[in-house]
């Protein structure tokens, strides 16, 4: 390659990004190419001692150690850092998986940049939190622009005006005509807010008596509360997110010393033209199954757009998982006879119910109903259930493989036989009765009598209080799988594929912190079901310390985002239904540096939950 476009390679690669031009320059034009030929190894204690970094332009690379594949690196990878620094606990092979073609940077002059530049040194002792921030920067700095991830503040946010409650009628619909508002808002006596609205005004004078105009008792009236807002530096994608979860038209933006005024979801979706952020609105629009079918392929779109400019994958959830309960919802106003709206309560569990499934991979759901249903009721029940797990496939939700779904009538039942069941798991205590507990209690109502679904999770606590060595048992499940991570650091593959080597990412990091976390949550009387809002709740309440639970949160993202790409990698291939594995041979050096200390931070949690809940008698 020409001197150029060595530079131009080597700007591209992480920490090489951030040294000054004449260093970057320096080290570009010191390279020379190495071929490698397929099959060809180095003995990296030979390598070490000629003094080079290689970095790979083409091909694909195995660390051995004791015969064991640890790492695996490609194109913009590079090894032989661990040996230069002196970090290596034992002696690395590097095999050529395939015909490699890699530059060899002196080992000095690496040496000399790591001295002389602080950023480029913190980049090789870095924290795992800080080395995921600046894989999201990097991939957000790279990607368009995405609207939904400006601030509040970035809009055009409308006139905030107020009144207090003894204002009369004509005195607020005066003061919104005057600053051309369509909503102000009401302070009570009481401390609290309430809102009206331009349709609140047009609905009075369209109904009430036009001499209640001065009158000062309407406001109390006609006045909505909660008032919903939002905080000026929030993101547009959670303003976004809270008009469609409370299908409304406008938040109240607030500073941190009140409001400040309107946001309106015309407004926003104005900016979102053309954008991600349209799909939003097209299950609120659906008039029929067909049209929640045809969503289906849309939010998928939408996941793929959002992951690739590098937002947060729980973001992406928190956004996915409201479409699909959103979706559930209209599913069930289309389906579920008129006359039992007000008798059943039906709910999503599992991931679902945490918000954190992304790729429809299978439902978690149940239905509890009233104990007065007649014998016709039940009958129509079994009609619905029967329709709405048929009906859930066609949308894209694959059927539970556990069969935990309000179509398997062990998941619906009477509010007092539900009750029963839940007492049952702990007077039988089993492997399956435990983690029927541990689906329940991450439970979340989509439709119907929610306080159900409370009263039923209430019977789960109280019982857990109940048998104290529930929770130890319960707890057990965090070491079910092993942690993918040798004694010195290297990961553990399945070894399926001498080319790919894979890690189930669920089992082996992502399960152990969402149950670990689960445990401690349930201890705590944490009501939260999403890990990232428990976690932060066991922060409030000072279970965890607020480093412990940024490197836990940070974590899970980070594993949780590895998955996803894997899944999304796995569709674009034709798999129908994508599994839990990723490939160590499609990450770049830095994922795999990166995903090394997240299962050491996982592998250190597990260790944390074994002898917080006391598991050392039970292993």
């Amino acid at each position: 390659m020409a001197i150029t476009q060595q530079r131009d390679f080597l700007s591209q690669i992480p920490p090489f990004d951030v040294l000054d031009e004449a260093t970057l320059f320096e080290l570009a034009d010191s390279m020379n190419v190495a071929y490698l030929p397929e099959l060809s190894k180095l003995n990296f204690e030979e390598a070490s001692q000629s003094g080079y970094l290689y970095i790979i332009i083409k091909g694909k690379v195995a660390e051995l150690q004791d015969e064991a594949i640890i790492s695996h690196y490609s194109v913009r990878g590079f090894f032989g850092d661990s040996e230069i620094l002196g970090k290596a606990n034992k002696v690395s092979i590097y095999e050529m998986l395939e015909e490699t073609i890699a530059y060899k940077l002196p080992a000095k002059l690496f040496m000399k940049a790591f001295d002389e530049n602080n950023k480029f040194s913190r980049f090789f002792s870095a924290s795992i939190v800080d080395k995921l921030n600046r894989i999201h920067r990097s991939i957000q700095s790279a990607a368009s622009t995405e609207v939904m991830m400006d601030t509040v503040c970035s809009a055009h946010i409308h006139q905030h005006i107020s009144v207090n409650e003894h204002a009369t009628f004509l005195q607020v619909t005066q003061k919104m005509t005057e600053v051309r508002s369509d909503a102000c808002l009401i302070e009570f006596d009481d401390g609290s807010v309430g809102i009206v609205t331009s349709s609140d005004v047009l609905k009075f004078v369209a109904t009430e008596p036009h001499e209640l105009l001065n009158s000062t008792d309407v406001l109390r009236r006609i006045a909505h509360k909660p008032v919903h807002s939002v905080h000026e530096f929030d993101y547009l994608f959670n303003a976004l997110l809270k008009m469609t979860r409370y299908q409304i038209d406008r938040l109240a933006v607030r500073s941190d010393d009140g409001y400040t005024g309107f946001l309106h979801q015309k407004d926003l979706m104005s900016m979102f033209a053309n954008q991600s952020g349209l799909v939003l609105l097209k299950v609120d629009q659906a008039d029929s199954i067909d049209d929640l079918i045809q969503v289906g392929p849309q939010i998928d779109q939408l996941i793929h757009s959002l992951n690739r400019k590098g937002i947060k994958t729980h973001y992406i959830a928190k956004l996915v998982n409201e479409l699909h309960r959103k979706m559930i919802y209209k599913l069930i106003e289309f389906l579920l006879p008129k006359e039992l709206n007000e008798k059943v309560c039906i709910f999503v569990m599992g991931s679902e119910g945490r918000s954190e499934q992304v790729i429809r991979t299978d439902q978690d759901n149940a239905l509890v109903y009233s104990d007065d249903v007649s014998e016709q009721e039940l009958g129509l029940l079994d009609e619905f259930a029967a329709k709405f797990d048929e009906t859930m496939q066609q949308i894209g939700f694959p059927p539970c493989p556990g069969n935990i779904m309000l179509s398997n009538p062990e998941w619906r039942q009477s509010l007092s036989d539900f009750k029963a069941k839940v007492d049952q798991w702990f007077k039988k205590p089993s492997d399956e009765n435990f983690m029927h507990a541990a689906i329940l209690l991450d439970g979340e109502a989509v439709y119907g009598v929610e306080s159900w679904l409370t009263e039923v999770k209430q019977v789960l606590r109280k019982r857990q209080e109940d048998y104290p060595v529930f929770l130890r048992h319960f707890a057990i499940g965090v070491l079910q799988f092993n942690t993918p991570i040798g004694f010195f650091g290297g990961l553990i593959t399945d070894n399926e594929d001498k080319q790919h080597n894979h890690i189930d990412i669920k089992k082996g990091g992502i399960f152990p912190i969402v149950h670990g976390v689960r445990c401690y949550a349930l201890e705590a009387g944490v009501e939260q079901t999403n890990t990232h809002w428990r976690i932060k709740a066991l922060m409030d309440k000072g279970v965890f310390t607020k480093e412990f639970g940024i490197e836990l949160g940070e974590t899970l993202n980070y594993l949780n985002t590895l998955r996803l790409e894997s899944m999304l990698h796995q569709l674009s291939e034709g798999k129908e239904l994508p599994n839990n594995k990723i490939k160590l041979s499609e990450l770049s050096h830095m994922q795999q540096d990166v995903l090394k200390q997240s299962l050491g931070v996982v592998d250190a949690f597990k260790k944390r939950v074994t002898q917080h809940f006391n598991l050392q008698e039970m292993i």
